[in-house]
């Protein structure tokens, strides 16, 4: 049996309805057709310059099927360890206020409903 050097460390999110068990990617969270990807990635980038975060390669953006999970009326982007800085930086998250994505989500997603009317 093979002994690794670091332990192996997953964390993996979900947001569903409970009522009719649908699963929500990160697109369905936002208005058909909305630039959700160009939008979230210059946030990020503006984090990564603000807070000085260390990247293994240049920032490249978000994916389709991106890890996400929402808190406190804010989405949270996250990443693998080492996918895109290095390990010691753990999973590193990008907490992004629903009010600045406002505009193109979609009301009836579950990132809409937390927005007040």
């Amino acid at each position: 049996m093979p002994t690794l050097a670091h332990p192996v460390t997953y964390l993996d999110s979900l947001t569903t309805d409970v009522r009719t068990g649908k699963i929500y990617q990160l697109k369905d969270l936002f208005k058909e057709n909305s630039p959700y990807r160009d939008r979230i990635n210059k946030l990020i980038e503006i984090q990564i310059k603000e807070r000085d975060i260390p990247l293994l390669n240049s920032y490249t953006g978000i994916r389709p099927n991106q890890k996400y999970y929402i808190a406190d009326k804010a989405l949270i982007i996250y990443f693998d360890m080492y996918q895109i800085t290095p390990g010691y930086d753990g999973f590193p998250m990008f907490p992004i206020g629903s009010y600045q994505l406002q505009d193109i989500i979609e009301d009836t997603s579950p990132l809409g409903i937390l927005l007040p009317d």
